[in-house]
């Protein structure tokens, strides 16, 4: 009886030990927060990766040279004895990639992360602008402008904001073996303005998602988004300090910051004028609308096989991707509106959502 006690209890501790094990190799990571001016290669040189090494792991993965890397996304590190393994997250995107050096041999591939998600809620009032009202608040620039971009199609000056306005939000926070990684998608929202409140919430859809309320559907505007996915790096902008030329220089159109090859879609029924590609706008299609209006869509990544001129496209037709063709920083789609020869600024006559979305938000907004 004694020795089948022993051998259980000897069983139990040998289960125990092995089962902390591997609990400790799967979650013996430290998380280090990327600093200013850091890039995969410089993060790679910091964890002790030669001059070959990190040439290996930029060629073993396209999405390795796309990394997009903030100051509020951390990276994981793991080390032990010959064995150093890295976990990079992208900032705007679900990508994320798992580099390991063990015994001098370097392998790096995509995986997916097993998000641990919480929800955190903010409260604030409108002191000066509202990136400035927020980022005291949580320190994430990603957060601060996914807030704007929620009220990009409501605020039509700053006066409307006035002092002291109210505003709340909650965001998702992503954890990756215990640790935090990064700030996901604000899920709601809300904000006075002009002494109403204004609330929105986040939809997600099969390609993106926008912000949206029961209003929205009721806007008459001629054009739909031609994203999935609302992200807005610049606003139209009369006399915009070039970030190239560092000239002044009219900014005639709306940024939409995406990914390379997210899909841009006809903002609305129209004719292919003229595409191709120059110095400036890269690759790049005008389409011309009813009344002469027309759209335009520069530096583009790839147009569309069928595109040609004369060619009649619905709105909500992919006819692009996203790209960083041309005068280019970061990928994203420049999109403007000219009306009777004049360029406006698009968000004046874009609605919200792209047309692909009417139908799932009308559904919503009927079962309210």
């Amino acid at each position: 009886m004694n020795q089948y006690l022993a051998r259980i209890v000897c069983t139990f501790i040998l289960v125990l030990t092995y089962y902390q094990s591997v609990h400790a190799g799967a979650n013996n990571f430290t998380a280090k927060q990327i600093r200013s001016g850091d890039n995969l290669l410089n993060i790679l040189r910091q964890q002790g990766f030669s001059i070959r090494e990190r040439e290996k792991v930029l060629a073993s993965d396209l999405g390795l040279r796309r990394l997009f890397l903030t100051l509020d996304t951390r990276y994981l590190v793991r080390r032990d004895k010959n064995e150093v393994e890295l976990r990079v997250f992208d900032s705007q995107t679900s990508d994320a990639f798992r580099i390991l050096k063990k015994n001098g041999v370097i392998q790096a591939a995509p995986y997916k992360p097993q998000f641990k998600t919480t929800v955190l809620r903010v409260d604030g009032k409108v002191h000066g602008s509202i990136l400035g009202s927020i980022l005291p608040k949580v320190n994430s620039n990603w957060v601060a402008t996914r807030f704007t971009d929620a009220y990009v199609f409501d605020i039509k000056s700053a006066k409307e904001l006035r002092r002291g306005a109210p505003f709340w939000f909650t965001v998702e926070k992503k954890y990756e073996s215990g640790l935090f990684v990064k700030y996901g998608e604000i899920l709601q929202t809300s904000l006075e303005i002009d002494g109403d409140i204004v609330r929105k919430k986040f939809v997600r859809s099969k390609d993106g998602g926008v912000f949206f309320n029961d209003q929205d559907l009721q806007e008459k505007r001629a054009f739909y988004s031609p994203v999935n996915y609302i992200k807005i790096a610049s606003t139209f902008q009369p006399n915009r300090l070039h970030p190239i030329t560092r000239k002044r220089v009219p900014h005639l159109g709306v940024d939409f910051e995406l990914p390379i090859g997210d899909p841009v879609l006809a903002a609305r029924k129209g004719q292919v004028v003229r595409y191709g590609n120059n110095h400036a706008a890269g690759n790049f299609i005008v389409l011309r609308h009813s009344n002469g209006i027309e759209s335009s869509y520069n530096h583009l990544y790839k147009i569309d096989r069928r595109i040609r001129e004369g060619l009649m496209v619905n709105a909500g037709d992919k006819i692009a991707e996203v790209g960083c063709t041309g005068y280019c920083t970061r990928a994203h789609l420049h999109f403007a509106l000219k009306i009777k020869g004049r360029m406006v600024d698009p968000l004046k006559y874009i609605k919200p959502y792209p047309q692909n979305m009417h139908q799932l938000l009308a559904s919503q907004v009927a079962s309210n």
